[in-house]
């Protein structure tokens, strides 16, 4: 799967085929056959499994302190997830078009999307952070949707821009550690009545 992953980011997903993830991977497409019965039954267990890693990583979250740390650290886990596993984000998370139709399916078999369950989570943590927050900032769901939309961008623009396009936005040498602190920040300031420090 690993390989399948590599594949489909670098050829695009209409060119690769379970023979040639075979001979990649040095096995018999015998072998890959008798594992998956074809291209998408292979593409619904990549997704499946890399759902599951993230929701599993993402749940460590409710392990530390207040509602508002929380919101920070499952922001942060998210995004060190992304970063530390490029391919497997961005085919889960922003899917070739050929993709679209295995994620229908995946979604029909009974299972909460990923984005769906991330954002309950936030929702729910920013439900119980309600009384740390302006008083404009009463609605969980969009402060929970902003959030999400926020460590997305953040670690999209890890994982695709090149230096060259980061240095457009002025920040070539910024790292994600960097990119994620500015994001905690602006959440924190724009959103908390008293921000500790």
């Amino acid at each position: 799967m690993n390989v399948a992953r590599e594949m489909f980011v670098r050829d695009g997903y209409e060119a690769v085929t379970l023979r040639s993830i075979a001979l990649a991977i040095e096995y018999t497409p015998g072998f890959v056959y008798k594992l998956f019965k074809d291209k998408q039954s292979l593409v619904r267990e990549i997704i499946r499994r890399d759902s599951d890693d993230l929701r599993i990583h993402l749940l460590e979250c409710l392990k530390v302190g207040n509602p508002v740390r929380q919101l920070v650290e499952m922001a942060r886990l998210y995004g060190e997830w992304a970063v530390t596993h490029p391919n497997h984000y961005r085919l889960m998370l922003v899917p070739p078009p050929a993709w679209v139709e295995q994620n229908r399916e995946l979604h029909r078999q009974k299972r909460i999307p990923l984005e769906q369950e991330a954002l309950s989570v936030l929702t729910v943590l920013v439900k119980e952070a309600i009384g740390l927050l302006k008083a404009k900032y009463a609605e969980p769901a969009l402060v929970a949707a902003t959030l999400w939309a926020g460590i997305h961008g953040v670690a999209l623009l890890e994982i695709t821009m090149t230096p060259k396009d980061r240095a457009l936005l002025g920040g070539k040498d910024t790292t994600f550690e960097a990119r994620f602190k500015t994001l905690c920040d602006v959440f924190l300031d724009g959103f908390l009545n008293d921000r500790p420090e």
